[in-house]
């Protein structure tokens, strides 16, 4: 604890630090732990070997630009410069920190006790500097931080949502600050973890290392946007219903929580597109180093081999290393019989009975969309329709347009790579929204049990430019259905 001490006094004290930085933008702690991190890498647990400066700075420079990514970069620099030379007692006599505690064995007398977390030595030059980290402050920094940033945004919100329906608002604010702080910090830590697997694939295990921490990561940020997002739409409307002339500070109070909220969420869904992403990132980046590590089971028949055959595209990399493909696995004339075959044509019998069952046999029908559109697609509607809630087909088809206004967007030009321009990649995620909307048409308007998702058709109706379309009604399902 005395070792730590000077850690968490740092990261508790941060915004009384007189001037214009956003200091509870960062987490000193994360920073601090990435700092010793960064040393170990390079010198090992003991920290005695050290690592340079100027690499420390830069490291903590990159987590503080993911904490506030907002926020200039000169700023970034500022707060990981201030942080390291905290640690290193920069202007101090000494590089110790005198932690006072009460000792029990001599009834409870105050007793100094001298602790280091980091200290410089000269390198081997006899000029640039190395950062150190005490032996013994490196193992228990390490034990001790080992937090579960899940965990505690979960009960950062729970404890906000107890504060706001008791009228504290002052503190729901401070709470709302803190998972927007929290949700920064994991934001960074994700993406370091992306980052680093793109880096050297040679030394990431995707089958057993990153594909299960990106599925961990997936589920967490689909809970969080859920949760986060349905308390958010009750802050909301707590404002919409306080009276501005009765009561203007809880409107300023609710308000100001409400958008620290907001940005929490929004840090999120953003992290979770890119989470979505890094899979055929990581892909991408094994095909430029040359290296393959992805068994065949990884890779799409469909998606990988036979589009970029038939669009003389870029085969999964190791095509060329690889013997020819027998016969018996693509038979390339059954497959153009297939392809140049015409539609069969249905008999248009009058008077028909006009089927009213859900759409049946659908294996196939999705073939033609890559994962990465059912992802967004996934995406699109989990970020629109709260378990519980509803939405219009023609909510999803407008949120579909309104991801291609951005087309500086990572998922935005992959979608427009696999779909080789904008305009088609639009109309493929607007195809496939409304195909799994008719797929989850229910007729009677009662879900299975198992029904997740289900649409219901009453009779409303949304104009395209082209043509007008049943502008079904999603449901999710909630905890009370």
């Amino acid at each position: 604890m005395a070792h730590l001490s000077p850690i968490f006094e740092v990261h508790l004290n941060r915004a009384r630090n007189p001037s214009d930085v956003d200091w509870a933008a960062y987490d000193f702690v994360a920073l601090i732990q990435l700092s010793v991190d960064t040393i170990a890498l390079s010198s090992g647990l003991d920290g005695n070997l050290g690592a340079p400066r100027d690499a420390v700075l830069d490291e903590m420079t990159r987590g503080a630009a993911m904490m506030a990514p907002r926020r200039p970069v000169g700023e970034h620099e500022r707060v990981a410069r201030f942080v390291l030379d905290h640690l290193l007692r920069h202007d101090e006599p000494s590089p110790y920190f005198t932690v006072d505690y009460a000792d029990a064995d001599s009834g409870w007398a105050r007793v100094s006790h001298q602790v280091r977390v980091l200290y410089e030595t000269l390198a081997g030059d006899g000029a640039s500097l190395q950062v150190n980290v005490d032996h013994t402050a490196v193992s228990l920094l390490l034990i001790a931080t080992n937090r579960s940033l899940e965990d505690e945004h979960e009960a950062v919100i729970a404890v906000m949502q107890a504060q706001a329906d008791s009228g504290r608002l002052g503190a729901a604010i401070e709470s709302a600050e803190d998972a927007l702080t929290l949700s920064r910090t994991y934001s960074a830590n994700v993406r370091r973890m992306i980052i680093e697997a793109e880096r050297d694939v040679s030394r990431i295990d995707y089958l057993t290392t990153l594909r299960p921490e990106l599925s961990k990561a997936s589920r967490h940020l689909e809970r969080r946007i859920q949760v986060d997002g349905t308390f958010l739409r009750h802050l909301e409307g707590l404002r919409s219903d306080a009276s501005e002339e009765q009561d203007p500070e809880a409107v300023r109070q609710l308000t100001v929580a409400a958008s620290r909220l907001g940005e929490a969420v929004e840090t999120l869904a953003e992290l979770h597109t890119d989470v979505i992403g890094a899979t055929p990132r990581w892909r991408d980046a094994q095909a430029a180093q040359s290296f393959t590590a992805v068994p065949a089971t990884e890779i799409d028949p469909t998606a990988d081999v036979l589009s970029a055959l038939l669009t003389g595209g870029r085969l999964p990399s190791g095509a060329d290393t690889t013997p020819t493909a027998p016969a018996r696995l693509l038979n390339f004339a059954a497959l153009a019989n297939r392809l140049v075959a015409p539609p069969r044509q249905v008999l248009d019998v009058p008077g028909r009975k006009v089927p009213a069952e859900p759409l049946e046999d659908n294996e196939g029908v999705y073939e033609q969309f890559p994962e990465q559109f059912h992802n967004v697609a996934a995406a699109l509607r989990g970020r629109r329709i709260a378990p519980g809630m509803k939405a219009r087909l023609s909510d999803l088809l407008a949120d579909a347009d309104l991801l291609f206004d951005q087309p500086d967007m990572r998922t935005v030009a992959e979608l427009v790579a696999l779909a080789g321009g904008v305009h088609t990649a639009r109309l493929r995620l607007r195809l496939l929204l409304a195909l799994d909307a008719m797929m989850l048409w229910r007729p009677d308007g009662v879900p299975d049990r198992s029904d997740e998702w289900w649409a219901v058709d009453d009779e409303s109706r949304a104009s395209a430019p082209d043509l007008e379309f049943p502008d079904l009604l999603m449901h999710r399902r909630g905890p009370d259905d």
